[in-house]
């Protein structure tokens, strides 16, 4: 919850021989994969430090989790929480006193998303906090509540779900009234709000779009294609994200605008543009930045953490990782560094490893890396990939692409001025989205149209393009189909044109 203090961790890495010798191996392989990945990045002078840094910040959270050994040194997270929605809560009836119950909940430094997820942990470590004081629990527990409804994040809905249901496997008989409250409070505060707030901020969790997601799960994967075994390299996959990046503004963590950067990045921080954009699901991410290399030693841990925690037999443990995993399907909330989320889960991973050690019987020895973990990676692929196995399962939808028909469009522009194309297609029923890109003759493309396209229609469509500086461009328009699923979001028509701005 406060930027940096999880670099703290790094000063438990001298402790590393107190592990037991199967998780010091898997650990030192992890690392050795994230390297190896680096050095067959494109950028391995950069890579390779920025990949020794997260590994060792990843291990040093794990052994710090390890060296606490017990749940009760990460209660006080739940006060942090309380302090993150005051702030928010504040923050947003200042910043929007008009529309307070009609715009997503905002804060200093987290993202509506964050605040969602920050309000799911919240509620567990409420849930989950076996004979603590009720006072705090019920206080702590109704602000991640607030903090969850009113950030209108859906992502979260779905962690909050697996968190719970998890939490309930392991500890059925302590927890179940608890958990019981907390899904009928939630239940009948969303529809409650949705009922005397018409278009209020809790109309999105029955909302059922992706806001671009396919997009980003795409423009990773093309990333994994064109470097299969190393990725990009850590925290520069910003630029292959074609819809969130830009060379004309400075994108860190939150939008631009808060920082007062809508005109570019100052030379100081210009490197980081584009560092800690994400591509909103674990696997995809992971794979365009670190490869199949580097995804190989994420998934494998990963898998051994979901198998320590169970073993644990520990609610909260057990909660937070399957409400991680559970987020990981529309979100990145491994990414390290991050604001106490990724962190916690790293920690818990930890005190699960602990736990699990104490709970083996010495006399039903158990392998502490069995051939379960690789079946829980397999798993945790499975489920992070459901949107390309949702892809071959599902009828097929080919009947339905629209088809570009003609494009109207002046070859030589005017530097600086918008310009007007007319553009013609042949669409079905339904929501797609035309994206323009103008690539310079060497030099990075740029963004310059989104624009919606509702379906049917066979007419010409007026488009407004932003205007463009002097120099030679190939233009390409594309075509994609946003109707509702959960599915990557290939272009489904394309055209391409060269112009000349002058």
């Amino acid at each position: 919850m406060i930027p940096g203090a999880g670099l703290l961790s790094l000063l438990t890495l001298p402790r590393f021989r107190t592990l037991p010798a199967c998780w010091r191996t898997l650990l030192g392989a992890f690392l050795a994969l994230q390297l190896v990945a680096a050095l067959v990045s494109p950028q391995p002078l950069w890579s390779l430090p920025l990949a020794l840094v997260r590994g060792a910040l990843v291990i040093g959270l794990i052994l710090a989790g390890y060296t606490l050994g017990h749940t009760r040194a990460v209660r006080p997270a739940l006060f942090g929480y309380g302090v993150v929605a005051l702030t928010a809560f504040v923050s947003t009836v200042v910043l929007h006193p008009a529309a307070t119950f009609t715009t997503r909940l905002v804060h200093p430094y987290y993202t509506s998303v964050s605040l969602g997820l920050a309000g799911t942990l919240g509620l567990l470590l409420a849930v989950t906090w076996r004979g603590g004081p009720w006072a705090w629990r019920v206080l702590g527990g109704s602000l991640s509540l607030g903090m969850f409804l009113w950030s209108g994040s859906r992502g979260p809905l779905i962690a909050l779900a697996a968190g719970l249901a998890a939490a309930l496997v392991v500890g059925l008989r302590s927890q179940w009234k608890a958990a019981l409250l907390t899904l009928v409070g939630a239940a009948v505060l969303v529809f409650g709000l949705q009922s005397a707030v018409p278009g209020g901020i809790t109309s999105r969790f029955l909302e059922n779009t992706l806001n671009g997601r396919g997009t980003y799960w795409a423009d990773a994967l093309g990333a994994a294609r064109l470097h299969p075994l190393g990725g990009t390299g850590p925290y520069q996959l910003g630029p292959a994200l074609t819809t969130q990046y830009s060379d004309t503004s400075c994108q860190l963590w939150l939008p631009a605008k808060n920082y007062g950067l809508d005109q570019g990045c100052p030379p100081a921080l210009d490197a980081l543009r584009g560092a800690w954009l994400l591509a909103h699901n674990t696997a995809f991410h992971l794979l365009g930045e670190t490869g199949l290399l580097g995804f190989t030693g994420w998934l494998a841990l990963m898998g051994a953490l979901a198998l320590a925690a169970w073993r644990s037999r520990d609610p909260l443990v057990n909660g937070v990782t399957w409400a991680i995993v559970a987020m990981g399907l529309v979100d990145t909330p491994i990414f390290l560094p991050n604001l106490g989320h990724a962190e916690l889960y790293w920690l818990l991973g930890g005190v699960g490893v602990a736990l699990a050690q104490k709970n083996r019987v010495a006399d039903q020895p158990v392998s502490p890396l069995s051939p379960a973990a690789p079946l829980l990676a397999l798993v945790l692929l499975t489920y992070f990939t459901l949107p390309l196995w949702l892809e071959r399962v599902r009828p097929s939808v080919r009947t339905d692409v629209p088809i570009l028909r003609a494009l109207s469009l002046p070859t030589r522009l005017t530097a600086g001025e918008n310009t007007s194309l007319f553009l013609r297609a042949d669409v079905p029923k339904g929501q797609f989205l035309v994206r323009g890109r103008a690539c310079p003759v060497g030099g990075p493309c740029q963004n310059i149209l989104p624009a919606p396209l509702i379906g049917p229609g066979q007419g010409w469509t007026r488009l407004e393009v932003k205007g463009l500086s002097t120099g030679r461009y190939r233009l390409s328009l594309q075509v994609s189909d946003r109707r509702a699923r959960l599915s990557v979001e290939y272009p489904l028509a394309e055209l391409e044109r060269m112009i000349d701005v002058e």
